[in-house]
């Protein structure tokens, strides 16, 4: 027999941000503890707003499943002599477990037949295992921050004030902390209206008779289509935020929409400033005319039906034009002289403890942006002039009354900055790249567009992560409060999207020396954190691509060699993965691990791009004694053969290195193939001359070190 099951717990009002992951948390619990008490059920829903949070188990059953418990005991071989009688072995194991003797069976395990006790165990009834586990589940809920109301030392994200439990139509004496469950729930915002719920399809006609729309996701669809009508209603168009829709459908449980109006001075402010005064503090949406223009309109909610919507929305109104004020003082004394003065007040603002202030910040920005455009051979030393004045003035901004102290609109750094930019006389570029310098500030956000913006951008984001580093400021686990990972992503998706030349290594050190340069003592650690820092990059590398589709083993392949370039990376994984899928790699990776697996591992272990390099040059210029080869001990034409192909291609491979073309390295690798093969079938490498065997070990430690510049085949699978 089964019936449904309706839990709801009530509580004072969640945190927007809470609720979502509160619902999930939810339901894996119940989902799974269910299923570890095999307790057979339909499926579940869960719902909730801020005051409640609804749990409706459909075709529950009314008895656990019965189980079999199997103990094992000793081997048959000791609990059972040659004659076929239980020996002193079984009969104490028997005795342990309270069975006789003959109730032993014999089952088969990996290890052999083993004697055991079955046992089997019983179903409980259902109601009896949900009073003991329904508490459970519901304190085994997290949050951010939990608060504890009374002597039972429940903690949870706010205090609950009613528990509701049915299963079918009887009620389910469970206790949560001092609560004791019924079949009452409240439905006003205050709490004040009590109303028994006679059944499950009872509460939930109570529930939707009031107005409250327990579905997160419909709640959201409301509070959207609500809000464009309310905004058409007052001749305009919503300016859409679906984050607002879902902060606001996460405030509410019966959303009554209401329109609102402003003084129409105040759309003399920065378009970005008015929204985020409407949406940052008050939770407000705006509306847009023609060109998305503002208009001093407003769409706001209240929770319920009420009847004085009129007055609600004065109110609101009110606490708006005061956040409005705020607003334009912040502006007025702002604009009231040059920005550039702002810079010169960052002196006085410190970055990170320890790592000095947001001038000396800039300072870095300008250097290593600038020996970026040299180094990655970004545009011409006409861009120079512009980098240095956006470097100096990207950070002006926290230093304004708008911005600075953690007020009201510090998430408008950077657009603020370009607004206050225009307003002082910068040019157009230099005010873009003082906005652009922080994208892409979250998943799927754009790049920046031009060159100066992309390397202030990158600049930016590879001195914070250096500088975090150095103070040991690393992520752990899912800690990040500096965004690092973010930012690690943001550096490589700019690095990608603009082909860049640039190596990610010497980018790296650079800005490690630009830190060196203004410490007081010389930087410790410095090869461990120039090592930690690549292996950071290469785990944003690896997740990035991941998503992208790219095969596991391929990614560890190409991430495993000497990486310099990010859409060498890329490039290269994007080839393996093409060749994988016209099924051609097979080939040309086994050649490749024929040469690395021949080789001992003392040979293989601590490659180093210098020595790769060291190969890679001497091949391609025919200097074999400079890797200790001897070329007259090539006795076999298949060898002989083989070095030559080898030079021909090394000399392409560095071509490819020297140009940033690091992606034609798959191309050119794969010319020697067909060489390789023919010297394992014809080349006996092991041979009994220790001269010539040492030498053409040394010749394939050194093509197996060229070849570890580009990829490490070895850790493809499958081919």
């Amino acid at each position: 027999m089964t019936k449904d099951l309706l839990l709801e717990i009530g509580c004072e009002n969640l945190p927007s941000g809470y609720l979502d992951d509160t619902l999930a948390q939810v339901r894996k619990l119940f989902e799974e503890g269910l299923k570890t008490e095999r307790v057979p059920f339909g499926e579940i829903a869960v719902t909730g707003t801020p005051r409640r949070i609804v749990i409706h188990v459909r075709s529950l059953a009314a008895k656990q499943e019965a189980a079999e418990n199997k103990i094992i005991g000793p081997p048959e071989k000791i609990g059972v002599s040659s004659d076929g009688l239980f020996t002193k072995a079984a009969e104490g194991f028997a005795k342990s477990q309270g069975v006789p003797v003959s109730a032993l069976s014999r089952i088969e395990t990996p290890r052999g037949s083993y004697l055991a006790v079955v046992k089997r165990i019983k179903g409980r009834p259902t109601v009896s295992l949900l009073k003991e586990r329904v508490p459970q589940w519901v304190q085994a809920i997290r949050a951010p921050k939990t608060m504890r109301w009374n002597s039972s030392g429940m903690r949870f994200a706010r205090p609950i004030r009613w528990i509701l439990c049915l299963y079918g139509t009887n009620v389910v004496a469970v206790k949560v902390g001092t609560l004791a469950a019924g079949r009452s729930t409240r439905l006003s915002p205050l709490f004040e209206k009590v109303v028994n719920a006679k059944s499950i399809e009872h509460y939930f006609a109570i529930i939707g008779k009031n107005g409250i729309i327990l579905d997160p996701k419909e709640r959201r669809d409301a509070v959207r289509a609500q809000a464009a009508d309310c905004a058409r209603g007052c001749g305009g168009a919503l300016v859409e935020d679906e984050e607002l829709v879902g902060i606001v459908a996460n405030l509410l449980e019966s959303p009554v929409v209401m329109a609102g109006k402003y003084d129409e001075a105040f759309l003399k402010l920065p378009r970005e400033v008015i929204v985020t005064a409407l949406k940052s503090h008050q939770r407000y949406f705006s509306v847009a005319g023609a060109r998305g223009r503002l208009l001093p309109h407003f769409v706001a909610f209240a929770d319920g039906a009420r009847r004085n919507t009129g007055g609600i929305a004065k109110g609101y109104e009110r606490v708006l034009r005061a956040r409005l004020d705020d607003a334009v003082f912040y502006y007025r004394e702002d604009t009231a002289r040059p920005f550039e003065d702002m810079a010169a007040r960052l002196r006085d603002i410190v970055w990170l403890e320890g790592l000095g202030s947001l001038a000396e910040k800039a300072k870095r920005l300008e250097a290593l942006a600038l020996w970026m455009r040299s180094a990655g051979r970004v545009g011409t030393e006409e861009l120079d002039g512009s980098i240095r004045r956006a470097a100096l003035l990207a950070k002006a901004d926290l230093a304004s009354e708008m911005v600075k102290d953690g007020k009201e609109f510090t998430a408008l750094q950077g657009y603020i900055g370009r607004e206050y930019a225009r307003a002082s006389g910068e040019t157009a570029g230099v005010a873009e790249a003082i906005y652009e310098h922080y994208l892409p500030r979250f998943a799927g956000d754009r790049l920046p567009r031009s060159e100066t913006s992309a390397l202030l951008a990158l600049a930016d984001k590879i001195d914070t992560i250096t500088g975090c580093f150095l103070m040991g400021l690393e992520p752990s686990g899912s800690q990040d409060p500096y965004a690092l990972r973010r930012q690690a992503v943001g550096v490589v998706r700019i690095l990608i999207a603009r082909r860049a030349r640039l190596s990610l290594s010497a980018a790296l050190d650079r800005s490690l020396s630009l830190f060196a340069d203004s410490a007081k003592e010389p930087l410790r650690d410095r090869e461990k954190i120039m090592a930690a820092l690549r292996e950071f990059y290469s785990q944003r590398m690896y997740a990035m691509l991941r998503g992208d589709g790219a095969d596991h083993d391929l990614i560890a392949a190409v991430l495993a060699s000497s990486w310099e370039y990010p859409v060498a990376v890329k490039d290269m994984a994007d080839e393996l993965s093409a060749s994988r899928k016209k099924a051609d790699l097979a080939q040309f990776v086994l050649a490749m691990k024929r040469v690395t697996n021949i080789i001992p591992r003392a040979l293989r272990d601590g490659f180093t791009r210098e020595a790769g390099m060291k190969a890679l040059e001497a091949f391609s210029s025919g200097s074999y004694s400079d890797l200790g080869i001897s070329q007259p001990l090539f006795a076999v034409d298949a060898e002989k053969n083989l070095a030559r192909e080898v030079s021909i291609a090394c000399g392409n491979l560095l071509d490819a290195v020297r140009s940033g073309e690091v992606e034609r390295s798959l191309g050119i690798l794969r010319g020697i193939v067909p060489y390789v093969n023919q010297f394992f079938e014809d080349v006996l490498v092991n041979c009994e001359d220790e001269k010539i065997r040492d030498n053409r070990i040394a010749f394939l430690a050194s093509t197996y070190r060229v070849v570890m510049l580009f990829c490490d085949f070895s850790q493809i699978a499958g081919e």
